[in-house]
């Protein structure tokens, strides 16, 4: 862990960007901790992460752009 003030975590952004992945950085005002900044990996898309934030269902409609916008230009 490595410590460093609130003015120099908001003046350096280098500091996280330097981070290694997992490692944790904290940020003190006045000698006190004020939060903590931890750099995690990159999230990787899954196909059940894909299925879980999709909108609607597979067996539902499909949806027509092109005929919505149309629609509107009426």
């Amino acid at each position: 862990m490595k410590t460093v003030s609130a003015r120099e975590f908001y003046h350096n952004s280098n500091l996280v960007d330097g981070l290694p992945e997992g490692r944790q950085l904290i940020v003190t005002a006045n000698g006190k901790p004020k939060f903590i900044v931890t750099k995690s990996g990159r999230p990787r898309m899954t196909s059940a992460l894909a299925e879980a934030r999709a909108v609607g269902t597979a067996k539902g409609q499909v949806f027509d752009g092109t005929g919505f916008v149309l629609s509107l230009k009426k």
